[in-house]
């Protein structure tokens, strides 16, 4: 029986890149939007039939998701995909509002003019994702979007941490279901993103701290209301 998944594109062999970069990124997608379950094995030959390259490669893709808490090893008995608990998603928002509200205070200072070229490429591309109702993208441009503000604020040590906690943050949000992927579209995340930036380059630290805490409960309320019951202490601004 197939472990891919014609929902997921591209199949093996449609797109560029490295085959193992193929395939890790296919994998990742298929994770996140729980087309491959928590706990459910990934067999390296099988993979290696359907992406149409040896074991050894996916071997290597299945070792960057296993870094980045995708999947694990379990002795002999092989590769398993990974959950993400309510109690671990938790700690991750925690996390990642306490780096975002740091990156908000210091890029009211400095703003993001010698960024800018970028963050704007990063935004256009979120615009034609949404159009294209591409949700596993969208939620790709989101981490790239706030781990470049964090190097923009010259946190780029802290970039990858914000990467993994969202990550996960979004795989809990996006493979929980507790609202209808048809919600996605009833919003432009291109331009919450933009509406987020001005507020973060206002010139007032409080007002782009705020602004972050704001646009993370947003999120978290949209698409995933445990999770924002379970954090809500986190976002009681009178403890920031």
């Amino acid at each position: 029986m197939s472990m891919l998944s014609p929902e997921i594109d591209p199949p093996a062999g449609q797109i560029g890149g490295r085959k193992a970069d193929r395939a890790y990124e296919y994998l990742k997608r298929a994770i996140l939007l729980r087309r491959l379950e928590p706990d459910q094995q990934l067999l390296e030959q099988t993979l290696a039939g359907e992406f149409a390259c040896s074991q050894g490669t996916v071997r290597e893709a299945l070792l960057r998701l296993g870094e980045d808490g995708l999947v694990e090893r379990r002795g002999y008995q092989g590769t398993f995909v990974t959950g993400t608990s309510l109690a671990e998603a938790a700690e991750m928002v925690r996390v990642r509002l306490s780096i975002e509200r740091s990156v908000a205070r210091s890029l009211a200072e400095t703003g993001v003019e010698h960024d800018k070229a970028a963050i704007e490429a990063i935004l256009a591309a979120m615009d034609t994702a949404h159009a294209a109702g591409d949700l596993y993208l969208c939620s790709q441009l989101d981490r790239q979007f706030h781990a470049r503000l964090a190097t923009s604020a010259g946190m780029g040590l802290l970039a990858p941490i914000l990467r993994r906690c969202a990550l996960h943050i979004h795989r809990f949000t996006l493979g929980g279901l507790e609202v209808p992927r048809e919600f996605f579209q009833e919003s432009g995340i291109g331009d919450e993103h933009r509406e987020l930036l001005a507020e973060l380059t206002s010139g007032s630290a409080p007002r782009a701290e705020a602004a972050v805490t704001a646009h993370l409960a947003r999120v978290l309320t949209r698409w995933s209301p445990s999770l924002i019951a379970a954090t809500r202490d986190a976002f009681d601004t009178r403890k920031t």
